[in-house]
């Protein structure tokens, strides 16, 4: 519509010419009405074009009043230099509203420039809002680890030694009590605890040396990590009733990692793939190599994760299992961390968690 607004200003001011030429010079009430028409184009085009706008359509005005203008050479001097004063006041007009008009339009551009600042300035705000919390977490998560570190330094020494004289008493106790006794009952309770209390004590040792030593672990093929996890988790997986299938594909089978470390991980996210898909369910592991980067991806067909324990999910000592430390996972990452990698994990779309261990290998 804009594009076509100075034809439309050409033809309107080129109209009310013709219709002063063609209104007998007698009929003042016409000319009057005319003469007043001329200035609703001038404000249109001071108010859309400015100063140069609203003079250019003065001038086309000035100029389609030129006929009407000769009728008068030669007669009245006053009607002649009325007629030309109205010819002056187009011009004034068109100036005074055009310099207004670029003033507001100078104000308008200056507050948008203002508004476009004020909303970089929030979504900067904003980020490093998002930057601060983020950081809130990670020393949240590092005091959670530190206080690990701590209470498995002093409680190592303190709680392994009696542990270990408590299981050995509940043992002696198991095979000397009779069969239906209730001391063999209580006997067995005894022994499942301190072997919860001994899994606890191992995480939290885990949880304060993993990827910590400063020290390159021995390195094997990856392929050979592999089936060492696939042996070592082979019978317990068989007790669960869950089915396991670890594949290493293409180059990634010469890849040579840090066994202990990778064997770790794998171990971890198969262990906790496992109690989530339950009797019956599947995992698979699967190796690949792409640009310098190793992924082992390990997915299950489980119920997948609960969006609300994401945020939560690798922090030390939070766990979605009522007999869980909360510490696999937390170790595992530090793990991947420790290698210059990472572990993410999501829902697949298909249903079921993936769980992806990234880290950077050598040529």
């Amino acid at each position: 519509m804009k594009r076509f607004l100075p034809l439309f200003l050409v033809l309107i001011s080129g109209g009310i010419g013709v219709l002063h030429f063609a209104t007998p010079g007698h009929d003042m009430f016409l000319h009057d009405t005319w003469r007043r028409l001329s200035y609703f184009p001038i404000a249109v085009g001071a108010i859309f074009y400015g100063l140069r706008g609203g003079l250019l359509v003065a001038l086309l005005n000035s100029i389609a009043f030129i006929p009407h203008l000769l009728l008068f050479v030669g007669k009245n001097p006053m009607t002649y230099r009325s007629e030309l004063t109205e010819v002056l006041l187009y011009f004034s007009a068109g100036a005074l509203l055009g310099i207004l008009s670029g003033r507001q339009r100078r104000l308008s551009e200056k507050y948008q420039k203002i508004s476009i600042q004020l909303e970089s300035t929030l979504e900067r705000l904003k980020e490093d809002a998002r930057t601060l919390l983020s950081f809130e977490d990670q020393l949240r998560i590092s005091q959670k680890r530190a206080v690990a570190g701590e209470l498995s330094s002093s409680l190592a020494h303190e709680i392994k030694n009696p542990l270990g004289a408590i299981r050995g008493a509940a043992e002696i106790i198991l095979d000397e009590a009779p069969e239906e006794g209730l001391s063999r009952k209580f006997a067995g309770i005894l022994i499942k605890e301190t072997e919860r209390l001994d899994k606890t004590l191992a995480g939290m040792l885990s949880m304060a040396t993993a990827g910590e030593s400063g020290r390159e672990g021995e390195e094997h093929l990856l392929a050979e990590v592999v089936g060492h996890v696939t042996d070592t988790m082979a019978i317990r997986l068989k007790d669960l009733d869950v089915d396991l299938e670890m594949v290493c594909e293409g180059k990634a089978t010469g890849v040579r990692v840090e066994a202990e470390k990778v064997s770790q991980v794998l171990i971890n996210l198969v262990l906790n793939a496992a109690d989530a898909v339950g009797p019956g369910g599947h995992i698979h592991v699967t190796a690949t190599l792409g640009e310098g980067t190793c992924t082992l991806a390990v997915v299950d067909d489980g119920p997948g994760i609960d969006p609300e324990f994401f945020p939560k999910l690798f922090e030390p000592f939070v766990s979605g299992r009522g007999d869980g430390t909360g510490l696999g996972l937390s170790i595992s990452r530090r793990i991947a961390e420790s290698l210059g990698g990472s572990l993410m994990a999501r829902n697949r779309s298909g249903g079921g968690a993936e769980f992806l261990f990234r880290f950077p290998v050598g040529g």
